[in-house]
């Protein structure tokens, strides 16, 4: 008997061809139209696109097409246009007091219909795909309460982390310390974000072992996701679904419903039994209670299929961007030797190593090292943004059209797509001087003043955006961070191995020069610290 799957792709796969060429023809037409109306024609930019990907194409070319980017803004200045899909133009900026009032305007600056419908081909209907009052009710409970007693599984995952690399050491002096950090994040989105335990840590040195199913399950979602953005752009390819792909959702969401009713049940119990104060402490658990809570109106309540949906989105934002921001910050430690000496000497001064969350929070040039990272190491370097009608941009500093007129805004048509520049900002040296690319965390004692007109729910950065669509969980993560830092860098010395390169697409993964097809490596050699 023919796979009914198989079958039906192949009958629309024709049609979806036909299709797909219309809208093709369409999109040709609307860019021609484009080209002598839109507002952002007479902007200094780079030449040289091509007609269908644009600069998409020359950006995409180098492992890391911010830079790219950055060398433009060296050369156009602070606005400037670039050609992005089907050619169509696109604003870049870094104008602090420009990116503050897109990033304010969350209902007039959206994500875009293009953006939300490749993460909702990723992941559902989660966080990262709702927009307005929709975003707000799907806020979860990051509560600082709930974050405390997080921290203890933060400690006691970094402390086993430790071990292993402690038994790894006998053997060899080089550690792909990327891969461990991302076992340990694992296993702790999977404890802190659904009370899941993946065992990612205690399967350590099993290379041949099997994946735990949940973990199959979004490795199958996210393997390609270009197949993703290719049915984001042409809609009717949602019909010629990947076997895979079909697969992997079906038993993503089998398992996350599981998950659901379990947390339902343990909640329900934990209130007949009056014993809510030692209910479980995941993410999870507490966007349930919320949920089944007197307080909250029917109207304000999330359906279950909106509480599954935060699942892979907790997967992908708590397990990846961690992971990776901590790998960076041991990079950068590695190639700054008296740097690492001096956290050292503070994370010693605690003596436990089981700290609190404010005793990690307390440690000044911890939370200094992390903010210079997260400066130059951003996981992720850029997000966009769309017009959903027209507007005017205020600037904090006027610029010069390719006609030599002067502006003190921007105006902006209905559709304009913008680059919110998170890295280039971060290393813009009208910011934060002439040393902007170099890692200084002493720099953090003293910011030039005209850094701190950067718009950021967090210390003068755009590495969690700010506004309405802040990434919320921002606190979870610095805190992970901190308590891995803490218990690494405590036991060892980090010294650089091999010449690092990244890709930054859609996080920042580092590679070993010359072995590019093997994204996400960094190895260093670890030694035993010996005080």
């Amino acid at each position: 008997m023919l796979d009914s799957t198989a079958t039906s792709s192949h009958l629309l796969a024709p049609l979806a061809g036909t299709l797909a060429a219309a809208y093709l023809v369409f999109k040709l037409v609307t860019i021609l139209q484009e080209e002598f109306t839109s507002s952002l024609r007479n902007l200094p930019g780079p030449r040289g696109a091509w007609p269908l990907l644009g600069h998409m194409k020359a950006m995409n070319a180098r492992s890391d097409d911010v830079r790219i980017t950055y060398e433009w803004r060296q050369e156009f200045g602070t606005n400037y246009q670039f050609r992005g899909l089907f050619n169509s133009r696109e604003l870049f900026t870094t104008d602090t007091k420009a990116l503050g009032y897109i990033l304010a305007n969350d209902q007039l600056y959206q994500k875009g219909p293009l953006s939300k419908r490749v993460v909702t081909e990723l992941l559902g209907g989660g966080l990262l795909s709702v927009e307005d009052e929709e975003h707000k009710r799907h806020n979860p409970a990051f509560g600082i309460p709930q974050l405390r007693a997080q921290t203890e599984i933060f400690n006691e995952k970094s402390i086993q982390l430790r071990n292993i690399w402690a038994r790894e050491l006998i053997s060899d002096s080089k550690i792909d310390v990327y891969s461990g950090l991302r076992k340990m994040t694992l296993d702790v989105i999977g404890l802190a974000g659904f009370n899941y335990n993946f065992n990612a840590l205690d399967n350590y040195n099993n290379a041949g072992e099997e994946k735990d199913e949940l973990q199959e399950a979004f490795a199958g979602l996210l393997q390609s996701p270009m197949s993703g953005v290719l049915r984001a752009l042409f809609p009717i390819l949602r019909f010629v679904v990947r076997r895979a792909v079909h697969v992997a959702r079906t038993k993503m969401l089998a398992i996350a419903h599981h998950l659901l009713a379990d947390s339902k049940a343990a909640a329900v119990e934990a209130k007949s039994s009056g014993a809510e104060g030692r209910s479980s402490r995941d993410l999870l658990s507490i966007m349930v209670r919320a949920n089944l809570s007197a307080d909250v109106p029917k109207d304000q309540r999330l359906t279950d299929a909106e509480v599954v949906a935060q699942i892979p989105t907790f997967f992908l934002a708590g397990h990846e961007t961690s992971s990776t921001a901590t790998a960076w910050v041991l990079y950068a430690l590695s190639l700054n030797p008296s740097v690492q000496s001096k956290l050292r000497e503070e994370l010693l001064t605690l003596n436990t190593e089981n700290p609190s969350m404010d005793e990690l929070n307390s440690l000044e040039y911890l939370e200094n090292v992390v903010r210079e990272s997260m400066r130059l190491h951003s996981p992720v370097e850029y997000t966009i943004r769309q017009a959903m009608a027209d507007d005017v941009l205020p600037l904090r500093k006027s610029y010069a059209d390719r006609n030599g007129r002067t502006y003190s805004s921007i105006s902006i048509r209905k559709g304009t797509v913008i680059r919110i520049p998170i890295a280039c900002v971060h290393y813009d040296k009208e910011l934060w001087g002439e040393d902007a690319e170099e890692f200084r965390p002493e720099r953090w004692d003293d910011l030039p003043e005209v850094a701190l007109t950067i718009p950021g729910v967090w210390a003068h950065l755009l590495t969690f955006i700010s506004g309405p669509h802040n990434c919320i969980g921002f606190r979870f993560s610095l805190i992970e961070i901190k308590a891995l830092l803490f218990t690494l860098v405590r036991a060892f010395e980090f010294r650089p191995a091999e010449e690092i390169g990244y890709t930054s697409t859609p996080v920042k993964k580092p590679f070993v020069l010359g072995e590019k097809g093997k994204r996400g490596q960094l190895p260093l050699v670890v030694v035993p610290y010996v005080s």
